[in-house]
């Protein structure tokens, strides 16, 4: 369990996120006056985002006790920066007003866990790369055709895209095995050409759009299974808008013979317990996509932790964040995560299996 001035530590530099930032930057600028000629005010404003994004991040690492999440955030920003032409310096420059500004203005029992990780991300920003490697240079037999879907959604041909995975539907290929090899992939390959500087969140959310789509249709192609009789919740936490990893975990349990309920994103906790009551749900699965959610995933499973209709539910958490520290899980008090589709239906058939409740007809 987490000790109960961390977490309070974390809730108060989330709830003085905004405030803080502003003297971030104002101590930033000050001090390094290159920052303003080089920048300007638009860069000041845009300095004052990222410093939010790092607070909260910040934040949710102290929640859950993991300098993994927090180093990982500014190694994820130092590529987007300099990918745009701004240098390590300026972001060393960045967390160590950040880490004057929490010493001044923060109390004691915060300035302790949060000082700390911010001087290990500055100690390990040197070292920390400046570029990503492609996610569609791997050796997969599929990786040919996920770079190809890359380029036809790329030019804006959503039809061509999707036409590429329904013949390899036509000649053999299973849908689960282009979610996998081809989908999961390519999305994963888009996000770091907008990462890298390489297209723009317009072209970023048409990829996404259009593999909805293709998802939708790839569905229907898949083969017919006899039902489990086991029933499943997917839903993304609250204020948490990336849905196509929960998607297509929802889209596996489907495949697999399980009564599937899809809430979508941005899924209010009440609305979601509602949603496995109403179910009779033998599993809850939550995602998120974003480090500075992990405290939302928290509340929702003390919530349904605290409700004695959810006695039975198995609740199962996934997204980026436990990759990056696969002991968040536990952390957070899920029952288990899954790294993939694959995973998580494998993961709650252990978990029905070994249940004292029988499956139910459809």
């Amino acid at each position: 369990m987490i000790e109960t001035p961390v977490r309070s530590a974390g809730h108060l530099l989330r709830d003085q996120s905004a405030i803080l930032a502003g003297t971030v930057v104002a101590c930033a600028y000050g001090r390094y006056p290159s920052l303003r000629a080089r920048y300007g005010p638009a860069g000041q404003t845009e300095s004052r985002q990222h410093a939010v994004y790092h607070l909260r991040h910040l934040a949710d690492a102290i929640d859950t006790n993991s300098p993994a999440l927090f180093n990982d955030h500014i190694g994820w920003m130092k590529v987007v920066l300099e990918q745009r032409g701004v240098p390590g310096e300026a972001l060393n420059h960045h967390l160590v007003c950040m880490a004057e500004v929490l010493r001044d203005e923060m109390p004691s029992w915060v300035v302790e866990p949060a000082t700390a990780m911010v001087d290990s991300a500055l100690a390990l920003l040197p070292a920390m790369p400046t570029t990503t490697i492609s996610f569609l240079d791997s050796g997969d037999r599929l990786a040919p055709l996920a770079r190809e879907y890359v380029h036809k959604l790329l030019g804006g041909y959503r039809s061509a895209g999707g036409r590429l995975a329904f013949d390899a539907v036509e000649r053999g290929e299973s849908v689960r095995d282009l979610y996998m090899h081809v989908l999961q992939p390519a999305l994963q390959e888009v996000g770091r050409l907008w990462q890298i500087n390489k297209i723009n969140v317009a072209q970023e959310h048409f990829c996404s759009a259009a593999t909805q789509v293709v998802m939708a249709q790839l569905l229907s192609r898949a083969d017919t299974v006899v039902p489990c009789g086991y029933r499943v919740v997917v839903a993304c936490i609250s204020d948490e808008l990336h849905e196509l990893g929960a998607r297509m975990v929802a889209d596996f349990f489907d495949m697999a013979g399980w009564d599937t309920y899809f809430c979508g994103a941005d899924t209010p906790h009440a609305g979601c317990i509602e949603s496995v009551v109403d179910r009779d749900a033998d599993v809850l699965a939550v995602s998120t996509t974003m480090g500075y959610h992990l405290h939302s995933v928290q509340e929702l499973i003390k919530s349904v932790r605290l409700d004695p209709r959810c006695a039975n539910l198995h609740v199962m958490v996934g997204g980026y964040p436990f990759s990056v520290d696969p002991a968040l899980w536990e952390t957070v008090g899920a029952d288990g995560t899954a790294a993939d589709a694959d995973s998580a239906v494998a993961l709650a058939g252990e978990w029905t299996k070994d249940s004292a409740t029988a499956p139910r007809s459809s």
